[in-house]
């Protein structure tokens, strides 16, 4: 897994993993801190409308990414179009994390 990452306005940092034949969650997380800490966005949206499956990787990913900006005190928003994958990350019970099914509902929710 790897990460493409997008700035808007230094207010908000989308982070969508995207499929790569690296499946180190050390090296995504890192990539995901590392996005974070130089943009400083008070929101981050982590995009997840192109995946269809949760997997231990993936779950490992979502919950280091998701202590990490817990800690740093920024908004965290997920965006998913999977019911399965909305449902699964519900269950993780994170607080301070909005849960979307919509792109235009998370852009007005931060606005």
């Amino acid at each position: 897994m790897d990460l493409v990452i997008k700035n808007f306005d230094n207010d908000i940092t989308i982070i969508k993993p995207v499929v790569s034949p690296d499946r180190n969650v050390e090296s995504v997380i890192a990539k995901a801190k590392m996005a974070i800490l130089e943009n400083r966005s008070k929101h981050t949206v982590l995009d997840l409308t192109d995946v269809n499956f949760l997997d231990c990787i993936k779950i490992g990913t979502i919950i280091g990414t998701y202590h990490f900006l817990e800690f740093s005190a920024r908004k965290i928003h997920i965006l998913v179009n999977n019911v399965e994958i909305k449902k699964a990350m519900e269950r993780l019970s994170f607080n301070n994390i909005e849960i979307y099914s919509d792109n235009k509902f998370v852009l007005e929710s931060i606005a």
